[in-house]
């Protein structure tokens, strides 16, 4: 999978799963800048986008993975999507630390998202520092706009661009009187 493509099936599952817009592209950022833009090893070996810890038969087709320099496992997926899943439907979905799923799917900014994970005990670093690393990640990300059900409109809307240019094209050819 390409990096759009992966960025693509995250937020498609997050949206999904009841989560807005805006939420969605945050866990985007999230895993983007938990993964070094998707090339860390523990991506690279385990499929795993956001450094996920392996806690066993809870999590959605996980198995041990890497060691971490904690001295415990991450998780090992078979696929992306797997991963996606663990963390999206399973995880996401389990109210921790006081913060309920809906107050994840409500997000509406890095910093509310990185208050709230820190509240749910889902990372060591400080929330203004988590947060700023979401908001770089965000700036980064490739895919100008994200789309699920709209896909045939936006796919019908690019080839009527291309029709009318085509066209303009010919009509300046006609004018020139350039044979074809």
């Amino acid at each position: 999978m390409t990096k759009s493509e992966i960025d693509q099936a995250i937020y498609d599952t997050a949206i999904e799963q009841g989560f807005n817009p805006t939420a969605a592209k945050l866990i985007v950022a999230q895993a983007r800048f938990e993964s070094a833009d998707y090339t860390s090893n523990v991506f690279k070996t385990d499929n795993n986008t956001s450094g996920i810890k392996y806690i066993g038969s809870r999590q959605i087709n996980a198995s041990r993975g890497l060691l971490s320099p904690e001295g415990d496992y991450y998780a090992h997926f078979d696929t992306i999507q797997d991963c996606i899943n663990d963390k999206i439907v399973r995880l996401y979905n389990i109210k921790m630390g006081g913060v309920t799923p809906q107050q994840l799917k409500d997000s509406t900014d890095a910093t509310q998202f990185a208050n709230l994970l820190k509240q749910r005990g889902y990372y060591g670093s400080s929330a203004s520092e988590y947060a700023s690393g979401m908001k770089n990640k965000l700036f980064k990300i490739n895919i100008l706009e994200f789309y699920t059900k709209n896909k045939t409109a936006v796919n019908f809307a690019v080839v009527g661009l291309v029709l009318i240019g085509l066209t303009g094209y010919f009509y300046y050819l006609k004018k020139k009187k350039v044979v074809l």
